[in-house]
């Protein structure tokens, strides 16, 4: 008889170990006590009862994950998750970029229009894009008889339109974006009352269902099944409903996401306003494009879209919503501005790190301002959009290394180390709240050859500003790190560039740079081997909280032919903190690296090595800088 105590193990899914389990529940069953399962046909029969088990067990728990948000794996159970959360995928986005135009015709009509989805050409490594201008321009002459407008705006896409009548009868008639680089951000939607009455209605987006009433001229999108995009209307409840004989047209662009960020150069497809004589010059280049929300990113933007309920209140709710509809910010930080010092009441400051180069545009930012966020954001509140506020971090590296262990050359060594450095901060600075940490960055110059035996590195933090020619101006640097300032009288905690500047009795005076004296900013000019005080105070340094404020600050003339001034200061710590809208980076000019050979003369070259690049430069013999950070 058999052990009624025995019973199959149905936590086990693993088609093995189902098999194994088979074998044993029968193996304790009277009747196939002393059988040879694996030397018989009833092997194959239990290879199919578990094949079959194993089968069902993974369908079933595959329909499980696939009714959740974070566990789903197929892009239509993604997506209809997120519809329950209110989130549309993002589609494809086309790069922008604005031109100015200045068409000059042989006769002199009043005005010229420029209309909506006129073409122009890009090239983008040798391969050529097409760009539309978003909306029609009116250009009226000027003094000269040109024609000239400013701030064009041009969206890559190829314009494409597609026109359905609806038919009510139909229930599964549906209004299909067919091509899957359609760009949803430049879809517009009209209604054309039927065949024979050509009045056209334009349509909006439905964002908030608790403004919408049974009249309102509104239109949904979702993405479908097969990941196109597609267009619904309402129910004569939630929406006005289509009647038979209407004609819904859908106009958009087709966008080749972001291949074509970076494109300079625009020229005329063919003639604009009807006018071949065009000057084309571009403000900025094109940026912004992007590619459509993957499965990953679906899941990671639903539930904070579903979070900020499509209004801006919260700080968090205008990242959210930034991040959701300006596709080309990589990184983005907000503030109210209460915690300003001093506080600015009724606005709040985003700050943006674009996906390409360090800053937004002007027009950029006014878009994001009027377009993105001023249509969701409080009455009361004022969004402002600033630029990032950088830091460099510079790394002056000595390395000993034996070269009768490696067959490469000190400046091939050199370079290995350079661009270890620089990999390090594109991998782990570069965005908001990215902390610098010494430790790792020293791990990994230690391991860059096999040869290197030790390491010491001097960290310095460098940032840079633009001051005013000949006008004595006021200028504040935060460093928001702790300056080293080890002893009284100790000098070279802050360092800068070299430029002109009047002394004290307002003379220029060449070749000058600051330092720091006790707290105390001042300007100064090397005379042979000593400084000669310049400017007595010019500012003050607070070795605390890394604030250097710069007053009374009139340079004539900047040494190096730029308009800008570099401040870098000696650290307290060799770990970097960031704070509100700063970031860190490294740039190649900001890594210099010392070898010294043990197997050899002990000599040092200094090595300034390009990262990424190759190339080296040797240099005299060298060091790391005063206020080292180990």
């Amino acid at each position: 008889m058999a052990d009624v105590s025995s019973k199959l193990k149905v936590s086990e899914l693993d088609f093995d170990q189902i098999k194994t389990n088979l074998k044993n529940f029968l193996n304790d069953q009277n009747e196939f006590a002393d059988y040879n399962f694996d030397g018989s046909a009833m092997s194959i029969l239990l290879d199919l009862l578990a094949y079959n088990t194993h089968y069902n067990a993974f369908y079933l728990n595959m329909v499980v994950n696939e009714m959740f948000l974070d566990t789903a794996s197929l892009r239509n159970s993604v997506v209809s998750r997120a519809k329950h959360l209110g989130y549309t995928p993002t589609s494809v986005r086309g790069a922008k970029a604005y031109i100015d135009l200045t068409i000059t015709p042989a006769n002199t009509p009043s005005n010229i229009i420029i209309e909506k989805d006129t073409q122009f050409t890009s090239t983008v490594n040798g391969i050529s894009y097409i760009f539309a201008t978003t909306g029609s321009t009116t250009i009226n002459v000027n003094a000269n008889g040109i024609y000239t407008t400013a701030n064009v705006e041009l969206s890559q896409g190829i314009p494409l339109t597609h026109r359905y009548t609806a038919n009510t009868a139909d229930p599964d008639q549906r209004y299909i974006l067919p091509n899957a680089n359609t760009d949803t951000s430049t879809l517009t939607v009209q209604i054309q009352t039927s065949a024979t009455n050509t009045n056209l209605y334009t349509y909006s987006v439905a964002n908030d269902t608790t403004t919408i009433n049974s009249t309102s001229n509104v239109y949904f999108l979702e993405e479908d099944t097969d990941s196109r995009y597609r267009v619904y209307f309402g129910d004569d409840i939630i929406g006005r409903k289509l009647v038979d004989g209407n004609i819904v047209v859908l106009k958009s662009l087709i966008s080749d996401a972001s291949a074509p960020n970076g494109a300079k150069t625009f020229t005329p497809v063919s003639t604009v306003g009807g006018y071949s004589n065009v000057t084309v010059s571009t403000l900025t280049s094109a940026s912004g494009g992007a590619d459509r929300d993957t499965i990953s990113s679906i899941k990671f933007n639903a539930p904070k879209s579903y979070q900020a309920q499509n209004r801006a209140v919260t700080i968090n709710d205008y990242i959210r919503i930034l991040q959701r509809d300006y596709t080309a910010a990589e990184s983005v930080v907000a503030w109210g501005g209460e915690d300003n010092d001093p506080p600015v009441y009724g606005k709040v400051y985003i700050a943006v790190k674009p996906t390409s180069g360090l800053t937004l545009s002007t027009t950029t930012k006014n878009d994001i301002k009027n377009n993105i966020l001023g249509k969701r954001n409080i009455v009361s509140i004022t969004p402002e959009i600033q630029d990032p506020d950088y830091l460099y971090v510079t790394i002056d590296s000595t390395v000993k290394y034996d070269s009768s262990k490696t067959a490469n050359t000190s400046a091939t060594i050199a370079d290995l180390i350079s661009n270890t450095i620089y990999s390090y901060g594109t991998d782990n600075l570069g965005l908001f709240s990215n902390e610098f940490r010494y430790s790792p960055l020293i791990k990994k110059i230690d391991e860059s050859e096999t040869s290197i035996e030790s390491s010491l590195s001097t960290v310095k933090l460098k940032r840079t500003f633009t001051p005013s020619i000949n006008v004595a101006s006021s200028y504040t640097l935060k460093f928001s790190n702790e300056i080293f300032h080890p002893y009284t009288d100790y000098v070279d905690s802050v360092t800068s560039t070299q430029f002109s500047h009047v002394d004290d009795s307002n003379t220029a005076q060449i070749q000058c740079s600051l330092q720091d004296s006790n707290g105390i900013m001042q300007v100064y000019r090397t005379v042979g081997a000593n400084r000669v005080i310049v400017a007595n105070n010019v500012g003050t340094v607070n070795y605390t909280s890394g604030l250097v404020s710069l007053s009374n600050f009139k340079p004539t003339l900047i040494t190096d032919g730029t308009a800008n001034v570099e401040v870098t200061i000696a650290l307290a710590s060799s770990d970097i903190t960031p704070i509100r809208d700063q970031i860190l980076l490294i740039t190649n000019n900001d890594i210099s690296v010392t070898m010294s050979d043990t197997a050899g003369t002990g000599t040092s070259t200094a090595v300034t090595s390009t990262a990424a690049s190759g190339s080296t430069s040797g240099g005299s013999s060298g060091s790391g800088g005063s206020g080292s950070s180990y």
